[in-house]
């Protein structure tokens, strides 16, 4: 019997700590349920803005070989241009 009077006396004096331990479980427990809503609400969002880039990056790449053909055809035109300018035709 004294073994569970001593153990009594412990669980009384330790009330404070158990107290203090159970009410940071439960804030953090809570705090991990509102970070999985969290997670729910953005990640459809997320989603959607990275399907977004797909048809962006292939816009891209049609317009390049445009802009390419354009610069080269308009450094060749200013290359005759110049030389033309200079024959004074």
């Amino acid at each position: 019997m004294a073994f569970f009077e001593s153990l009594k006396e412990k669980v009384t004096a330790m009330k404070a700590r158990i107290l203090a331990v159970t009410a940071v479980s439960l804030v953090t427990l809570v705090q991990y349920a509102q970070a999985a809503t969290l997670n729910e609400s953005i990640s459809p969002i997320l989603t959607s803005v990275t399907e977004l880039f797909q048809p962006l990056l292939a816009l891209i790449l049609a317009a390049i070989p445009l802009i390419i053909a354009i610069s080269m055809i308009s450094f060749i035109l200013g290359i005759l241009s110049a030389i033309l300018g200079k024959l004074h035709v």
